[in-house]
């Protein structure tokens, strides 16, 4: 049962949940904000970097003309969600 609760966070916690909600791991700032509760913020933390490194890694290649087929890259994307 969801009980609807009004909190004050830090902008960088709000910052977080929508870079969560962004890269598909959340799909709500309240998902997201229920994501960090129940696995703590260094969790979240380092799989909100992975991500951020991965779409880094994406630019360098398009930057560096690599072109990716229509669809492989959210394939790729949800695979590694997986792990």
């Amino acid at each position: 049962m969801s009980v609807t609760v009004t909190i004050k966070v830090r902008r960088e916690l709000v910052e977080l949940a929508d870079k969560m909600i962004s890269y598909g791991l959340a799909r709500s700032r309240s998902h997201a904000f229920n994501i960090m509760i129940e696995k703590g913020l260094k969790e979240v933390l380092g799989e909100v970097e992975y991500w951020d490194n991965v779409y880094k890694k994406v630019e360098e290649l398009k930057k560096q003309g690599f072109k990716l087929r229509h669809g492989g890259l959210s394939r790729i994307l949800e695979e590694d969600r997986g792990r």
